[in-house]
């Protein structure tokens, strides 16, 4: 069964092609240019993943179904992608509708948390764990609940949008229009960007900027992780007040959900223990024992593959 997946970011967005099974035969990424409005976005998509059916000797009719993975929040209902904070203009667009008129095949969508619980829960190191979180952990912060081996939507698809769960009322404003969510500690755009302002509104000394070339527009979180290895006090204090509130969040959504594994991705992927060690140190302030020592808290195993295959088993999960 050949499906074609479609993994829409805030920074990029990814094409493949694979099967039932996880097999990715291939795939290719394209900045998302979100400036550029949805229409001409996904024209570019559209493009994409007819190149790569042409280099794999394909074509539509060969495709099962086409699956989505959209930041969120999206409405199922109505098969649109609503607001997401960090992707301005893109407003209620008809994803399902777009690219079904492209393809002429089945599509389906979901948020990229709950795409990426899926992935996790079908091909993951937790494959078949019937009561797992996935937290997105890239640009933004986002969840995807598998309670009882099903996905948690809720009644207006919104459940696990817990990026913008407040954790401190009083806290910076958050591109939501509330103040003091999780994704606005935690999320990486949102880091670099506030990093970034403290940097040049308080002249800082730090390695931050020198790893950036003197030029505050290039701070990255990667930047920042680097500064935080070599020893920048700046940036160790950062990455303290970092891991702090990601701790907070991580024990709520234990409290709350008493999952048996929390899955992170992206910055956990790429800095493993140097994260999770000093998260897991701070998470009795936040959750009861109990439900802490019945969680795992682990990277994807599913690495760089994470975004392609979250929007395979959307396909998948669509056509059961």
């Amino acid at each position: 069964m050949l499906l074609l997946g479609i993994d829409i970011g805030g920074t990029k967005t990814s094409v493949c092609l694979g099967d039932e099974k996880g097999n990715i035969t291939a795939s290719e990424r394209m900045p998302t240019g979100t400036p550029d409005g949805p229409e001409r976005c996904i024209a570019r998509m559209i493009d994409l993943a007819r190149r790569l059916l042409s280099g794999a000797g394909a074509s539509l009719g060969d495709i099962s179904a086409v699956g989505l993975s959209a930041p969120g929040p999206v409405s199922l209902r109505e098969q649109v992608m609503l607001e997401p904070p960090n992707m301005k203009g893109w407003v209620n667009v008809p994803l399902v509708r777009m690219f079904r008129e492209a393809f002429g095949r089945p599509v389906f969508m979901n948020n990229d948390a709950n795409a990426c619980a899926l992935a996790e829960y079908l091909f993951g190191g937790c494959r078949g764990t019937r009561n797992l979180v996935y937290l997105t952990m890239s640009t933004g912060l986002g969840a995807g609940f598998v309670v009882d081996g099903h996905v948690v939507q809720g009644v207006t698809d919104l459940a696990g949008e817990v990026g913008h769960h407040v954790l401190d009322i009083n806290g910076p404003p958050c591109p939501c229009g509330q103040r003091g969510c999780w994704e606005i500690y935690c999320g990486g755009m949102n880091v670099a960007n506030r990093l970034r302002e403290r940097i040049v509104r308080d002249h800082v000394r730090t390695a931050i900027l020198d790893l950036a070339d003197g030029d505050p527009a290039r701070i990255d979180f990667r930047i920042f992780v680097d500064a935080m290895k070599a020893g920048d006090a700046f940036a160790v204090d950062a990455w303290a007040e970092y891991v702090e509130r990601l701790a907070q969040g991580i024990g709520t959504v234990i409290q709350f959900m008493n999952p048996e594994v929390i899955v992170l991705g992206t910055i956990a992927i790429h800095t493993g223990e140097l994260l999770l060690a000093p998260v897991r140190e701070r998470l009795p302030k936040y959750c009861w024992r109990h439900g802490r020592e019945a969680c795992r808290i682990v990277p994807s195993a599913l690495g760089t593959r994470i975004g392609d295959l979250s929007a395979l088993a959307v396909a998948i999960d669509g056509l059961s």
